[in-house]
């Protein structure tokens, strides 16, 4: 009854508010979690096209104290052009901390994001955000992200599956806003991304 609570609550806190991120790293000093992640997301700005095959990847490298450093990277390429550009690229590089390691997990994050239509001005931003987990199987967890910024905001939901000790498989939906980007025919608008995403974590 406590884990359906929870997710509920984890549920509500992630869908209440506008990274993207993976599932919630470990902190603990020494410890690397590698995370890839395929998705063909649909790009919606002064008109909506198709996306072609990402693959994004992010590393987390946890320094103790409850903290971690991240980078997270996407590279959207659309199968027509969006305003004369048919590529955006988004990254990302946050300080984690863990606040709550119990029944529920729960991290703060932040930093800076940088995102750019390839061929047109990069535009540097910040960050700020909050992720949490909660097990609903010995080895299945559902988890969410949730985050806002000047450039950047959105919220991904998923499922992590612990496939091996230190390889976890994951599926979720992302749906991320990048803000006032500049385009190659010089015009700027928002785009939003949003699909389901998978993609696995190995932790070293």
């Amino acid at each position: 009854m406590k884990k359906i609570f929870c997710l509920t609550i984890l549920l509500v806190l992630v869908t209440s508010a506008v990274c993207a991120a993976g599932p919630l790293p470990d902190c603990s000093l020494g410890q690397v979690a590698l995370d890839l992640n395929l998705s063909a997301p649909d790009l919606s700005g002064s008109k909506k096209v198709d996306g072609k095959k990402n693959v994004g990847y992010g590393v987390t490298a946890g320094i103790g104290f409850g903290f971690a450093g991240q980078y997270t990277y996407n590279d959207f390429k659309t199968k027509t052009s969006l305003n004369g550009s048919s590529e955006i690229k988004a990254q990302q590089i946050c300080l984690v901390d863990n606040l709550i390691d119990t029944l529920v997990n729960v991290s703060v994050f932040g930093g800076v994001s940088q995102t750019q239509a390839v061929g047109s001005s990069q535009h540097n931003g910040v960050v700020v955000g909050v992720a949490a987990n909660v097990p609903i199987t010995s080895s299945t967890k559902a988890y969410g992200v949730l985050s806002t910024g000047n450039r950047v905001s959105g919220y991904e939901i998923g499922l992590s599956y612990e496939l091996a000790k230190n390889t976890d498989l994951n599926i979720g939906y992302r749906d991320t806003k990048y803000k006032d980007i500049t385009f190659s025919d010089s015009t700027k608008s928002d785009v939003t991304a949003k699909g389901v995403v998978g993609g696995v974590t190995f932790k070293i």
